[in-house]
């Protein structure tokens, strides 16, 4: 096993430094509506309404950066566990955060910025709730996917529990969200948040231990590279 190459290292750090831009403009987005409850909204909630051209762009970049991520998820696990399904799970998430900008939500319960007054769920809202159910379950398999990359290799000692411990922190998050999003009040928008914040944390802790030169791809791999 040898280091990760820099190049392949500065290529993630976009997607941590994406997860970042992401959060600030969904945060900077929601202090500017008078009317928007960041405690109890969803991000995708800000794609509503006048100005929501800007949550939709910011799904499209966010998801964009994710996508350009595989190639490189390809060469650094090549040649051991998930060297297939992590990438493959990346790209699924990519693919369902640009779907998410594609199609908006729904009116959330407590903030209906076109006053639309919906009493049922549209297909359009449904849609927008698979694809971001889509996002949520693939970015927890691939945690999932990393925990079992990581089982028994004794350069990364507890990694395999870590990757464990932050794909149940999302799932418990999601779930909590799900449930809270159907009151009209309450902190659904925080526990969503909390479950966004999941993966780049993981995926920052990874590269920093990347950077202080820990061995992680196979041997004949780097050399190809």
């Amino acid at each position: 096993m040898d280091p990760v190459p820099p190049r392949f290292q500065r290529r993630l750090w976009y997607a941590v430094a994406g997860a970042g831009l992401f959060m600030t403009t969904a945060c900077a987005e929601g202090a500017r509506r008078p009317d928007y409850d960041a405690w109890h909204q969803s991000v995708s909630a800000l794609s509503l309404g006048p100005g929501g051209w800007v949550q939709t762009l910011s799904f499209f970049a966010f998801g964009a950066i994710v996508l350009s991520t595989v190639t490189v998820w390809r060469r650094i696990l090549a040649g051991g566990k998930g060297a297939m399904a992590f990438p493959l799970l990346t790209g699924l998430t990519g693919v369902s955060l640009v779907a998410c900008g594609i199609v908006p939500q729904d009116p959330a319960p407590g903030y209906d910025p076109m006053g639309l007054a919906l009493t049922a769920p549209t297909l359009r809202g449904l849609i927008h709730l698979a694809c971001a159910g889509v996002a949520a379950l693939s970015s927890v398999a691939s945690l999932l996917v990393m925990a079992r990359r990581f089982r028994g290799d004794p350069s990364w000692r507890g990694w395999s529990w870590y990757s464990m411990l932050m794909a149940f922190a999302m799932a418990a998050c999601v779930v909590v969200y799900g449930i809270w999003s159907t009151a009209s009040t309450g902190y659904a928008g925080t526990f969503e948040r909390l479950a966004l914040l999941v993966v780049p944390i993981w995926g920052l802790t990874f590269l920093l231990r990347l950077g202080s030169g820990a061995p992680f791809m196979h041997t004949q791999q780097t050399a190809s590279c």
